[in-house]
C-alpha cells in the first residue's frame, strides 16, 4: 500500500466525505426509521 502523506490525505478526505454524507442521510431519515425499528424489534 503506498502510505504517501499525498495519497493518505486524498483518502482521508474520502472518507471523511462518505462518513459525513451517510450521517446526514441517517440523521435526516432516523426520525421516522427509528419509530418503525423500536416497533419491530418490540414485536419480536
Amino acid at each position: 500500500m503506498n502510505r504517501s502523506s499525498k495519497g493518505f490525505g486524498l483518502m482521508g478526505v474520502a472518507v471523511a466525505v462518505v462518513l459525513m454524507f451517510v450521517t446526514a442521510v441517517f440523521s435526516s431519515s432516523a426520525s421516522s426509521h427509528e419509530l418503525a425499528q423500536s416497533t419491530i424489534i418490540q414485536k419480536s
